[in-house]
């Protein structure tokens, strides 16, 4: 008996500290912040503070490590009410990794989605949300160090080449297009095999995960700074064959952002914008069975109007993320509009779906379930 007593006191010294300390910090209000471009520290320090505070609404899931041991971690973003299966919205952020602006659009969706979520709960009564707001931590954290206009990956590719650009490693018309995609030095370089990326790994498990589940509607990468809509297909310029709802969805969006902030956004299907070439996560998304699959390339023009491409002054960052959830709230409330609960979708896809899933989840629940098993052994012994 004595033996129960001694884990039933361990087990409250560990837990009661524990979950005061969460308490607290889920009382304590969270700020994101945008007056400045957010360190890969801080984007993983705003995310576990927000899981904290409003952990009924949202869920952190360590789904990978990169090349140098970094995090990829989604946010899993729901209404709170229980509804298991709900469709799901599927955005990544920073797979080009000198696009600063698309960590800081990428969180803002977050905020808005979940501490702001009275006023966009309709977004969520039918949906739920999967967010990577930094897709590519390894080169994210080297633009912003060392060579600001880094674009891939950091892994070595032999005679001092480094890098893999992440939306040319998908395996759609891998390697297809132009010579650069060859070459281990070049900022286009597709990497040594599809998905030779870890990064490009996730968030393809990640797709196949959704589909196989029966909840994958829309896939939305954030880029910059081109200003448009872009829809499949990057490596064909044959139409897909729900072409009217991309280009509706398209248009709605480049309306909502013009009416509201004046800037004009293009949409296209990129084929026919720029030519063709294989490799992109938006033609896979669509590939592996995802309903609807886009790319948005957000402004990265000041409020002075002048051009800034990747990097915006630090003024302008609330401006542009805001123009951004602008756009971004359009692409759900018409994806939504089309593809209501109601409204049956034939998953097909057209890729063979891999066996390894993306990776476990991680934080308080393991250390529980860690101190759960020190009391069962306590009581066995």
């Amino acid at each position: 008996m004595w033996r129960i007593l001694c884990g039933i006191v361990v087990l409250a010294a560990i837990v009661n500290p524990l979950a005061e300390a969460r308490e607290v910090r889920r009382r304590r209000a969270v700020k994101l912040q945008l007056d400045n471009y957010l360190s890969y520290d801080g984007i993983m320090e705003y995310l576990d503070q927000l899981a904290l505070s409003h952990s009924s609404r949202v869920t952190l899931k360590d789904v990978g490590r990169t090349y140098e041991n970094r995090v990829l971690k989604m946010a899993m973003i729901t209404n709170g009410d229980g509804r298991p299966g709900k469709r799901v919205i599927f955005l990544d952020a920073a797979l080009h990794s000198r696009e600063w602006m698309t960590p800081a659009a990428a969180l803002l969706t977050i905020h808005k989605l979940v501490v702001e979520f009275e006023e966009n709960a309709d977004l969520l009564a039918d949906y739920d949300w999967h967010i990577m707001p930094l897709a590519n931590p390894d080169g994210y954290v080297y633009s912003r160090n060392t060579e600001r206009y880094w674009r891939n990956t950091r892994t070595p590719n032999g005679g001092n080449c480094f890098g893999t650009n992440l939306n040319r490693n998908f395996a759609v018309n891998w390697k297809v297009g132009f010579p650069q995609l060859e070459d281990p030095c070049d900022e286009n370089y597709a990497g040594s095999a599809p998905f030779s990326e870890v990064e490009a790994r996730t968030v393809r498990d990640i797709m196949h995960s959704l589909v196989e589940s029966k909840r994958a509607v829309m896939y939305l990468s954030l880029h910059t700074a081109n200003r448009s809509v872009f829809y499949p297909w990057v490596y064909d310029t044959a139409p897909v064959s729900n072409q009217k709802e991309h280009d509706e969805i398209g248009r709605f969006v480049a309306n909502r952002i013009g009416q509201s902030t004046g800037t004009f956004i293009k949409t296209w299907q990129y084929a026919k914008f720029a030519g063709t070439f294989g490799g992109t996560s938006m033609d896979y998304a669509l590939v592996a069975g995802f309903p609807l699959s886009f790319v948005f390339e957000m402004s990265g023009v000041g409020q002075d109007q002048v051009e800034y491409k990747f990097f915006p002054p630090t003024r302008d960052i609330r401006h542009l993320a805001e123009e951004s959830w602008t756009g971004i709230k359009a692409f759900a409330e018409k994806t939504i509009e089309i593809y209501p609960p109601s409204r049956v979708i034939a998953y097909n896809p057209m890729v063979e779906l891999p066996l390894n899933a993306a990776s476990r989840n991680r934080g308080f629940n393991s250390l529980l379930g860690t101190v759960f098993i020190f009391f069962i052994y306590l009581t066995n012994v």
